[in-house]
Formats: C-alpha cells, sequence, structure tokens
C-alpha cells in the first residue's frame, strides 16, 4: 500500500545514515549503454512522475536533490495541488496535466538520463513516457498488470503462479451473477485502488446489493469482486507479509521480508517491522511466490512491493506493487543505512549500484495508531511527550493535527507514527504496550465527543480477555 497519510510532506528528521551514491558506470538507453548525458561531469538528469502514494516530497528532496538534478512531472490529484508550492521549491517541475507532445517535447530538451515514480497511479503515465523517451522502465504492458489487479490475478493464473477467483463488477445489476462465480466471503474493491479506498469485505447478498448502492453515491469505477484469501491467525501479528525486492536486468534479489501489524476492518494497516516472524520453510516459500510472481508479471528493472497472506495451507499473493512500499524507506534507512528511494533512483538511471543489503541487527518498527471508522474528526492528542520519552521508542510523530478531519471513509488514515527498535519481538510489543497506554485520542463522532485509548491498547486488551 502506498502513505495513508498524504497531508504529511513528511518533514521530520529521519534518524539513520544514508550510504554514499557513487555514480560511477554507465546508463543504459534503447539497449546501449552510453555515458550520462555524454558528458560525466554533470548531474544525472531523472525525471520522478509525482502523485498521492509511497514517498513524500520531502523524502523526494532528501534522498534525491542532494546528488541529481531532478524534474517532477506533477499529477492533478487535490493532494498534489496542497504540496504544489512545496514542490516547486526542492525541484524544477511541470505539469503532467497538459497535451502530451508538449510535455514530451518540454523533457526532451531537458535531456533526461532516467525517469521514476513512487506513485501506484502514475505507473502507467510513466512507462508511457519512458517508452517515448527510450528511457529505463517497466513495460506499458507489465505496468498495466501492475496497476490493474483484476488484469494481474488473470496474468498470474495464465502463467501458472495462483488462480483467484475475481471478476470484473461494473453495477449492482451483476452482483448475483458475480457472488455466485466467487462465492463468500469476498472483497470488493476497485479494479485501480490504492491505500484500500472503497473496499469491503462482503458475506452476502444483501450486504452486497447495499454496499453496491451506496458505493455508486461516491465512487464512479469499475470494481472487482474477488475471493477473500482466509489467513491463518497469529496475533499479536498480522496474517500477511511483504516482500521487498528489487529487479535489474530481470535478475531478481530479495531484500526483507516485513512482518505486519494486524489488519483493521475492514483492510486498514497499521504498521510494520522487521524481521518478520516466519520460519526458515515459510520464508523459502514466501520467496519463491514473489520470484514466480514477479517473473510472471514480466518485471525486469525497479523495486517491488509484494504483498503475501499466510494461510495454513502456506503462502498466497495478494498483491503485487511496481514500487517501493509506503514507509519502507524510514525503516531501511533506520535498521539498515540503505535509502531506497536513492537506490530505485540509481536502478532507473542504469547505474551501477552499490550492492542492496538489508540485515537488520534487531528488530525495528513502526507502529501508527488509527481513528475509529465512526469517527469524523480528530479533536486531541493526549501523552505525546510522554509516549517519546519511553525507552525504545526513537520517535514518535503526529501526522494529524488537531482539529483535522477524518472524512477518508474505510481507506486507511494514520493519525501517527510510533517508531522504534527492540532486541526481539517480545521486547518490541513490551515498548508498543508502554508507550500506546500513555496515548489517548479525542473524537468527534456522529454520537459526540468521545475520548479513546490507542488502537493498539484497545486491541491488545481486548486480545488479552479472548
Amino acid at each position: 500500500m502506498g502513505d495513508p497519510n498524504p497531508w504529511s510532506w513528511g518533514l521530520s528528521t529521519q534518524s539513520g545514515r544514508r550510504r554514499g551514491h557513487r555514480f560511477s558506470g554507465r546508463h543504459r538507453r534503447n539497449g546501449r549503454m552510453v555515458g550520462i548525458n555524454s558528458r560525466p561531469e554533470e548531474r544525472p538528469r531523472l525525471i520522478v512522475m509525482f502523485e498521492e502514494g509511497a514517498v513524500t516530497p520531502a523524502e523526494i528532496m532528501l534522498s534525491l536533490t542532494d546528488w541529481a538534478d531532478v524534474m517532477l512531472v506533477v499529477g492533478t490529484s487535490p493532494y498534489t495541488a496542497a504540496v504544489k508550492p512545496f514542490l516547486y521549491e526542492i525541484a524544477e517541475a511541470i505539469t503532467w496535466d497538459q497535451p502530451r507532445a508538449e510535455l514530451l517535447g518540454h523533457l526532451r530538451k531537458w535531456r533526461p538520463d532516467g525517469i521514476i515514480t513512487y506513485a501506484e497511479r502514475m505507473l502507467v503515465p510513466t512507462a508511457e513516457v519512458a517508452a517515448e523517451l527510450g528511457l529505463l522502465f517497466h513495460s506499458v504492458t507489465t505496468a498495466t498488470l501492475l496497476r490493474d489487479k483484476f488484469e494481474q490475478r488473470r496474468r498470474l493464473a495464465e502463467a501458472g503462479v495462483q488462480r483467484t477467483r475475481s471478476v470484473s463488477l461494473t453495477g449492482v445489476d451483476q452482483w448475483r451473477d458475480v457472488a455466485a462465480q466467487v462465492g463468500f466471503p469476498l472483497v470488493v474493491k476497485p479494479r485501480l485502488g490504492e491505500g484500500s479506498q472503497y473496499t469491503h469485505l462482503v458475506h452476502g447478498i444483501e450486504q452486497g446489493e447495499a454496499l453496491l448502492r451506496d458505493l455508486s453515491k461516491s465512487y464512479s469505477g469499475v470494481l472487482v469482486a474477488e475471493e477473500f484469501i482466509a489467513g491463518k491467525q497469529r496475533p499479536p501479528f498480522g496474517d500477511y507479509v511483504s516482500v521487498e525486492s528489487c529487479v535489474v536486468d530481470g535478475e531478481i534479489t530479495h531484500l526483507e521480508i516485513t512482518g505486519k501489524f494486524p489488519i483493521l476492518p475492514p483492510f486498514r494497516e497499521q504498521g510494520h517491522f522487521w524481521p518478520a516472524p516466519v520460519s526458515d520453510p515459510e520464508r523459502d516459500d514466501i520467496l519463491d511466490l514473489t520470484r514466480r510472481a514477479l517473473t510472471g508479471l514480466g518485471i525486469s528493472t525497479g523495486l517491488t512491493h509484494t504483498e503475501v497472506k499466510l494461510t495454513a495451507d502456506g503462502p498466497r499473493l495478494i498483491e503485487v506493487n511496481g514500487r517501493i512500499g509506503g514507509q519502507i524507506n524510514e525503516l531501511a534507512i533506520r535498521a539498515c543505512g540503505t535509502d531506497l528511494i536513492a537506490a530505485g533512483a540509481r536502478m532507473a538511471l542504469g547505474l551501477h549500484s552499490d550492492e542492496l543489503v538489508l540485515k537488520p541487527s534487531k528488530t525495528y518498527f513502526q507502529y501508527h495508531n488509527l481513528p475509529p471508522l465512526d469517527a469524523r474528526r480528530l479533536t486531541g492528542v493526549r501523552g505525546a511527550a510522554a509516549a517519546k520519552k519511553v525507552a525504545g521508542v526513537t520517535s514518535y510523530e503526529i501526522y494529524l493535527h488537531p482539529p483535522a478531519p477524518l472524512e477518508r471513509g474505510v481507506m486507511t488514515t494514520w493519525i501517527d507514527a510510533v517508531r522504534g527498535e527492540a532486541h526481539d519481538h517480545d521486547e518490541m510489543l513490551a515498548v508498543l504496550d508502554q508507550a500506546n497506554e500513555l496515548l489517548s485520542f479525542v473524537y468527534e463522532t456522529p454520537s459526540g465527543e468521545v475520548t479513546l485509548p490507542a488502537m493498539w491498547t484497545q486491541q491488545r486488551t481486548s486480545h488479552r480477555s479472548e
């Protein structure tokens, strides 16, 4: 998933040290090796197709602009409109919303050496521009498979990687036929979705019909109904992981398996940590499945973020994403001193890169409190100063500064970030227990104002009482 808190520009100082970036080697363009701009004394020129996604404007500034000239091609969402003044401060920028010939002409004159995006919705536009300019990126076909999860399911089935029942859904009139094909429980979500927006778990015909009628009031795109992959419960951890990989000239290197905290209903992520709590046989199976998926989708370059459900019958694919995962770079810098945003840019430039190694020596974590689904506004955060003083907490950051609206429905919206480190998973849980017990949040709800403990504390209390 992308960063569920786009309104944070990521301006807080990140801990950890970035590795140096050496620009030895040469650049691949149109299948042949050339010197960067044919003048090695110049800084490399990188197009970043920017939209709301896994990387913030400030992360681009911190990771890229000290060693590369960056041209931002800025998308058209309300998010980019809000951050546009900052974008124009950190790099040269132009808008995506202009005639394609004019855009390509401007970019050709700039003479770019590479192109990249860190945003899900810009995968296909980036592939199209890369093809026009002869730059290294996913092919348009592969980018489409990465963006359209229905087509991705179809290709993975054709490639013999995994069959997942999945049917395109255009309206409530199709619902009963589609439900019969997929079976219950099933997941209804956008074909071109991100951040769990408009994603729902459905258990019956009537629930689905009511849901589709309600969704039609706010969402007009095509949906997909697919089988729900039930994970094997392993509290206090989540029943899924993600695999962070890099691909260079078709050669796949798995960097790390990322552990997850449990998903909140309907499909809201709470954070992640390294290393993942999986056995060696599970690890081998997870990495083999991911390798087959990346190969089946024709991925030949770049960073990928693959989500895998851990079931009683072994790992099963949730989805493959053709970009870095949200908040993964902060974890990589803090745990390993490795900047994945910069590493992805180096791959896009066709440059020889230092070997990417993600081997954390301890347990590193990020946890994010989420609001209850019926909350309409966050009006207070209490205990922040005390929480950040807890031993093992390396930083505490508030993303949503009260008063802040909470109108994003079921989409994951993080209020804060509790970041830290521990010797092992048990100590991590103890640190999170202590820090979150000091936190409380004040919300406006349809029934009035309420003050609630941290979501972490609520879940831990519920789990202990079961």
